[in-house]
């Protein structure tokens, strides 16, 4: 036994003097080209700086060949200093690795470099016999970018471990400081008056990707210096900046779901701008969804310790309590009496069960969901006495109170949902997400959405307004794709709704963390250059948006009308199939885009079918589809309304008309018409017949 010891000890030391033994291999920097084929990355010989300038949103870089045998070594060490706040890529390719090894080739060749390291260690591949390339690469979001590469090594030693990038032994953050600020007497409902116009500030929404960036929060937003882009927001005319927060997407320490506190100070630090603007700032805790993420899975179910979350069901409800009691606890200790009533809690952004089919559009009559409203109600009631168990000013600081799925007016208006019990008293403000025009495939601004931003008012006026409870949307806005002169109108709209009298109630813009202002709803760009700018796309949307958070109308001018008018004409007597429809049975249908009957049409109409039957009882079923609005989350059956009258067909009640003649009408009513502009799309299902032309009729 003794004698394996012995012989276990003296190998060890052979491997020790072995490692040591191997001279470190120097990578010539000297033979990095000077420029890549685009020209939008350089590198300078004499001072080893890579400089990147690119005005498209993917990585850029510069590669070396090396074919450099590295049979003799275990790890690549490079040594680096970054100039702003992103990080960069370092990029290998070794020879005969076997690219199907790899989910995502790319991104699991790439390692990211942080600006708050300086090294990092890379253990090499095992069982491969020659690096061929190394790369240095930007990361996707920045446009201008500078970091120094000081040396690259092979190098062989003892223990070849990567850097762990998420390391931090720098104690918890505590706010220390003694003096409260806050007004216990400060009621909720003159407070959210006071919120102005908001707007979404992406800095900190990390999402999960193939590539870690660790403490980095700057990484998808390539935000370099955003104290000087909150200036440019305040004067822009925002009062209230929203931070999406996720520290539970590669910023925890250990099970106990401790926040690694350069995370925790890099929220701060942008806080402490925003509030010397003399802003209000909301900080919003974790999302649900990405639970529900493969890739993320795949990282908790690794042991990556780094990344948790929550569900909003029964099953996982115990661990995501502990989850969520950790996270606000840490966030109430680090922001307390240094903080006056500018900083808002929020508790999550739109909590949806991601394990249930109505996850994001909870239905009332489902058994499932009921429980899953009274779940995040104790976990919304968790978070309150988590925040007000550590007294000062978090005793009486305001907090938003967050709704089920897609945290729209309805599931705050809904029975089930519960505000929490409060030892505070008037400082819990409802909060909920209101997208009037919905998704990307959105261009109209119809009646339909306009009685529904009515009807969402007429819900809180009911449920909360009445009865001295403000509401704060936190959440506003509409995709780009649509015409500017369309959102415009229905914000115009929707604004006159949320100053009305005998209303507390503020909104906030959604944008997209977007530094090209080119996604969904991006409506600024930024760059993160040495004269750092922020460029407003669409600014009579935003002007639109601001001078209603005041009450106030905005002129646009007589020329940006003209520009931008929307011309439709006219379908009324056209086919609106491109090609017959066949309907063989009922595993055949198909679906028509309801924007094709907005101002195309008369308040009221008659759909006219020209059929051919193949069958002896062709059926058609007809209905619409409204689950992105969130208005009919099932199949909305028109048959069963009593202004709709057939001619050529029966209806017989359950979602379907007996055809009896190849050509037969359905009759649509002016407020049916209008249910229709407005919903998802329109259905067709049936049997034994093919539809051969759909037409609009007066």
């Amino acid at each position: 036994m003794k004698k394996i010891a012995l012989f276990i000890i003296c190998a060890l030391i052979g491997t020790a003097v072995s490692a040591q033994n191997v001279k470190p291999y120097q990578i010539d920097l000297s033979k990095v080209p000077s420029v890549n084929d685009d020209k939008t990355v350089t590198f300078d010989k004499a001072t080893k700086t890579v400089t990147v300038k690119k005005d498209y949103p993917e990585q850029a870089g510069v590669q070396l060949r090396l074919g450099q045998d590295i049979s003799s070594y275990n790890i690549l060490r490079i040594k680096y200093k970054v100039s702003g706040y992103v990080g960069f890529y370092l990029f290998m390719e070794y020879e005969n690795d076997n690219l199907d090894d790899y989910e995502n080739p790319w991104m699991d060749r790439n390692t990211y470099c942080p600006p708050y390291l300086t090294e990092v260690i890379i253990p090499l591949k095992k069982g491969m016999k020659k690096l061929n390339v190394i790369g240095l690469y930007s990361t996707n979001g920045g446009s201008e970018q500078k970091f120094v590469i000081e040396n690259i090594t092979l190098e062989k030693i003892e223990n070849p471990v990567k850097t762990d990038l998420y390391f931090n032994n720098e104690p918890a953050v505590i706010d220390t400081a003694v003096n409260t600020t806050i007004d216990g007497t400060i009621d909720a409902w003159d407070f959210v008056k006071q919120l102005g116009a908001g707007l979404q500030y992406g800095v900190f929404e990390d999402s999960p990707k193939a590539m870690d960036f660790e403490t980095d929060v700057y990484e998808d937003t390539a935000l370099s210096k955003p104290k000087e882009q909150i200036k440019l927001i305040k004067q822009r005319g925002f009062k209230t900046i929203r931070l999406q927060t996720n520290p539970n997407i590669g910023h925890l320490m250990d099970k106990n779901y401790t926040i690694n506190p350069q995370y925790i100070k890099n929220i701060k630090q942008v806080v402490d701008w925003c509030i010397e603007e003399d802003m209000y700032v909301i900080i919003c805790g974790p999302y649900a969804e990405y639970m529900g993420l493969d890739e993320y899975k795949k990282r908790i179910e690794a042991g990556y310790i780094s990344y948790a979350g929550y569900y909003v069901n029964e099953n996982n409800k115990k661990e995501s309590k502990r989850f969520i009691e950790a996270i606000w606890k840490q966030y109430a200790q680090a922001f307390n009496n240094s903080y006056d009533e500018h900083l808002i809690f929020e508790t999550f952004n739109e909590p949806v069960d991601v394990l249930h089919e109505h996850g994001w559009l909870p239905q009332e009559n489902c058994a499932v969901c009921k429980k899953d409203f009274t779940i995040l109600n104790e976990y919304n009631q968790l978070i309150v006495d988590t925040i007000r168990s550590t007294g000062g000013n978090n005793a009486n600081r305001f907090i938003l109170i967050e709704g089920l799925g897609f945290a729209r007016w309805q599931y705050i208006t809904s029975k089930f949902f519960k505000l929490p019990k409060d030892k505070a008293k008037n400082k819990l403000i409802p909060t909920y997400h209101h997208y009037p025009m919905s998704g990307a495939d959105r261009n109209y601004y119809t009646e339909g959405m306009k009685a529904q931003i009515k009807e969402a008012f007429v819900a809180l006026d009911k449920t909360y307004f009445s009865k001295h409870i403000p509401v704060y949307v936190g959440e506003v806005g509409h995709h780009k794709s649509a015409p500017i002169i369309e959102r415009i109108n229905c914000m115009k709209d929707f604004m006159k709704e949320v100053t009305a009298p005998n209303r507390s109630c503020a909104a906030l813009l959604h944008i997209d963390s977007d530094i090209n202002g080119q996604w969904g709803y991006g409506n600024f760009r930024f760059s993160w250059d040495q004269n750092t700018y922020l460029k407003w796309n669409d600014n009579e949307y935003l002007d639109t948006f601001i001078y209603g958070a005041q009450g106030k109308e905005y002129t646009l001018s007589e020329d940006f009308i003209k520009k931008n008018e929307v011309k439709i004409e006219s379908i009324v007597g056209k086919n609106l199939l491109s090609e017959p429809i066949v309907l063989k049975n009922w595993d055949s249908s198909f679906r028509m885009n309801p924007e094709i009957f907005v101002r195309s049409v008369p308040a009221k109409y008659k759909l006219e079918f020209q059929i051919e039957k193949t069958g002896s009882e062709p059926i058609l079923q007809f209905g619409l589809d409204g689950r992105e609005l969130g208005r009919y989350p099932d199949f909305y059956d028109i048959s069963k309304r009593s202004d709709v009258k057939v001619t050529g067909a029966v209806k017989n009640g359950e979602r379907d008309f007996f055809v009896k003649s190849e050509t037969f009408t359905i009759s649509i009513s002016k407020e049916l018409a209008s249910i229709i502009e407005s919903s998802e799309s329109l259905c067709f299902n049936g049997q034994n017949m093919i539809i051969k032309s759909v037409k609009v009729v007066e």
